[in-house]
C-alpha cells in the first residue's frame, strides 16, 4: 500500500475485534453487502482535498480451497468503491488455513460534509463452509480466533493523482500472445499531475488476471507517451487453487525519480506479457450482481508525492 506519513491523518477507523467470533458466509453468491453496520460502520468529514485512502483487512477461512470475494465500501446502498483484495496462498488451502485479505484504494471527489461509509463484501465464487471471520477468544483452544477486522479511512494530501476505474461492464486484457509495454486505457486509466519539488512520485497499479489451469506472467508500469517510465513485477497470491475461475489480485509499485518540479505530465496505466497463457486476461469492473463470477472490482492506479 502507499507510504502512510505524518500528513495523512485518520478520519475514521476501526479494529473490529468482538471476544465471540463473527462468521460471514462466502457459501452463496453476493452483490456488495455491509457486514455489520452497527460495528463497522464509519462517520468522518471529508477533507477539503475531497480525496481519502481506505483500507480494509480481513481473514477468510477455507475448506480445501477458498472463495473468491471483493472488498469495498458502501454509502448508504452507493457503492463508493470495491477491489478485488490481495492476499491468499500459493497452494491447496485446508479448513484451519487462515488467509488474510486486504484491500486498499483512493477515492476522489467527495462532496464536502458528513459521510457514512459501510465496510461492504461481495462473493464472487462461493465454496461450501468458507466464511469471512473475525474476532474470538484469546485461548488455547486453536482456530477459534481469527483477530479484527480492520475498516480505516485516511485524509490523502500526497495523492498526486489517483483512480478506482470500475465500469458496470467488465473489461478483459488479454494475457494469450506476448505483449511490450502498453497502455490499458488512454481516455479512463490516464493521469495527470504535476512533478512534485522533490522530483520523486510513487506509482501504484492494482488489478486481477483471471486464469485458467495456470496463470500469465505480467509486468505493471506507466507510460509517457510511448516512453516507459517505470515497470514492476505486481506481487500477489491465489485465493483459490489456479483454476478457471480463479481471480490473482496483483499490485505493483514503483518508484520514479529526476522529474522535472512544477512540470505536468500525463502518464498512462500500462502493462507487459512476459508468459502468456490461453484464455487468460487482466480484468477489472462488471456488475454488482449475485452471478457467479462476472466482476473484479476496480483497476487501482494512483500516483503519490515522495
Amino acid at each position: 500500500m502507499p507510504i502512510l506519513s505524518d500528513n495523512m491523518s485518520v478520519l475514521g477507523a476501526i479494529n473490529y475485534d468482538p471476544a465471540v467470533a463473527v462468521s460471514k458466509s462466502c457459501a452463496s453468491l453476493l452483490a456488495m453487502t455491509a457486514i455489520d453496520t452497527a460495528n463497522l460502520r464509519l462517520t468522518f468529514n471529508a477533507p477539503a482535498s475531497g480525496t481519502v485512502l481506505v483500507r480494509l483487512r480481513c481473514t477468510v477461512v477455507g475448506a480445501t480451497t477458498t472463495p473468491v470475494i471483493l472488498l469495498g465500501v458502501l454509502e448508504g446502498s452507493t457503492i463508493i468503491g470495491r477491489k478485488s483484495p490481495i492476499g491468499g496462498i500459493l497452494g491447496t488451502a485446508v479448513t484451519t488455513t487462515m488467509i488474510t485479505q486486504e484491500a486498499t484504494f483512493v477515492v476522489t471527489g467527495l462532496s464536502a460534509g458528513s459521510h457514512v461509509w459501510d465496510a461492504a463484501y461481495g462473493v464472487e465464487i462461493v465454496l461450501a463452509s468458507t466464511n469471512i471471520k473475525y474476532g474470538g477468544p484469546n485461548d488455547t483452544a486453536g482456530a477459534d480466533a481469527y483477530g479484527g477486522f480492520q475498516f480505516e479511512i485516511y485524509d490523502a494530501p500526497t495523492l498526486l493523482a489517483g483512480k478506482l476505474y470500475d465500469p458496470s461492464t467488465a473489461v478483459n486484457k488479454v494475457c494469450t500472445s506476448l505483449l511490450a509495454m502498453t497502455a490499458i486505457d488512454t481516455t479512463n486509466l490516464r493521469l495527470v499531475f504535476t512533478a512534485p519539488p522533490s522530483g520523486s512520485v510513487l506509482v501504484r497499479l492494482g488489478a486481477p488476471v483471471h486464469g485458467a489451469t495456470t496463470f500469465p506472467q505480467i509486468l505493471f508500469g506507466v507510460l509517457d507517451g510511448s516512453s516507459v517510465r517505470a515497470r514492476t513485477s505486481p506481487a500477489g497470491a491465489l485465493k483459490n487453487t489456479a483454476l478457471a475461475t480463479a481471480q490473482l489480485a496483483l499490485e505493483g509499485q514503483a518508484i520514479v525519480t529526476g522529474l522535472t518540479p512544477g512540470n505536468s505530465y500525463t502518464w498512462d496505466a500500462a502493462y507487459a506479457v512476459q508468459v502468456l497463457i490461453a484464455s487468460t486476461g487482466l480484468k477489472y469492473g462488471g456488475p454488482n450482481n449475485a452471478t457467479t463470477n462476472d466482476a473484479w472490482g476496480g483497476f487501482l492506479y494512483e500516483i503519490w508525492r515522495l
